[in-house]
């Protein structure tokens, strides 16, 4: 199988108007006549790009249909030179939303043919590619516990009964951060209640946790919290949503390019807003991994 373009999606993906745009897109490819095939398995995917590669073939742009974890999944299964395009379907679409990023087809048609493309930076949080964040504390047991009440696709009235639960039973425990340099030497230690790292900035509900994340600036933006219980947390949150967080005294913030997070308790930790495991967590950052493309600038 040949295709210019390949359009990576699943069952999950989307819902109503939203999944209609899938069909309008191949219709509209088609009668572009661009070569193009629908991929669900992300082990066809990986084969497909890697297949073009040994022909001596250009690599197909990939439009992943779906929600960040689905364009974190295809740039996972595909390498930096693989240009991607996200075609959002999720819940909160935080990356097409910070570039500007359509599921209309005839948007789509639009940046494959006048878009630019930019190199992002990935995180690589215990061997999985990240390309927005990764939290440790009180959010990321929120979604884990949606996580394990999931049937299909996931709207935001989800997460409440497990923000609720997770009120009630989260004791936040103590989280230890450890930062290293380039050489691997331990440059900041910190035991904390709560722990996210940025590559962009963007968070669900639009909040501005981390705003001056850049994403091609080969560095991670590490804010810690070290308030633990609920009532901290309900002042971080305010503090967040006024904008004046990082003027708390608990408060820490620095860039780096590997830290590394643990705890003596089960703690669970998120990517991109997809439950992803408990601690410990390694992160390192990964210098310009994905090529993404976006609108062409006005």
């Amino acid at each position: 199988m040949t295709a210019d373009v390949l359009l990576f999606t699943s069952p999950k993906a989307g819902s109503g108007a939203a999944r209609q745009q899938i069909p309008r897109l191949i219709d509209r490819l088609d009668a572009a006549a661009i070569p193009n095939a629908v991929v669900g398995c992300p082990k066809l995917l990986r084969e497909l790009v890697d297949d073009r590669r040994q022909q001596g073939l250009p690599q197909p742009v990939v439009i992943a249909a779906g929600g960040d974890g689905t364009l974190g999944l295809v740039a996972s299964h595909t390498q930096a030179d693989t240009p991607l395009l996200a075609m959002p379907m999720g819940t909160e679409n935080l990356i097409a939303r910070h570039y500007g990023l359509s599921n209309d087809a005839d948007a789509v048609m639009k940046t494959l043919a006048s878009g630019r493309t930019m190199q992002l930076d990935a995180g690589l949080a215990n061997g999985r590619l990240f390309l927005i964040m990764a939290t440790v504390g009180f959010d990321a047991d929120v979604v884990r516990r949606v996580h394990l009440k999931r049937k299909g696709h996931i709207r935001r009235s989800h997460y409440l009964k497990p923000m609720v639960h997770s009120l009630v039973r989260y004791r936040f425990p103590v989280l230890r951060v450890l930062s290293f340099d380039e050489t691997d030497q331990c440059i900041a230690r910190r035991q904390v209640g709560w722990a996210m790292a940025f590559n962009l900035p963007c968070y669900a509900a639009a909040l501005k946790v981390e705003p001056g994340a850049i994403g091609d600036d080969g560095q991670l933006d590490l804010i810690t919290f070290a308030g633990r219980g609920i009532v901290s947390g309900l002042c971080y949150l305010a503090g967040v949503v006024g904008g004046f967080h990082h003027r708390f005294a608990d408060v820490d913030r620095s860039r780096v390019t590997r830290l590394r997070i643990e705890s003596d308790c089960r703690v669970a930790y998120e990517l991109d807003g997809d439950y992803a495991g408990r601690l410990p967590l390694e992160i390192k950052i990964l210098s310009h991994r994905v090529r993404l493309m976006i609108p062409a600038s006005p």
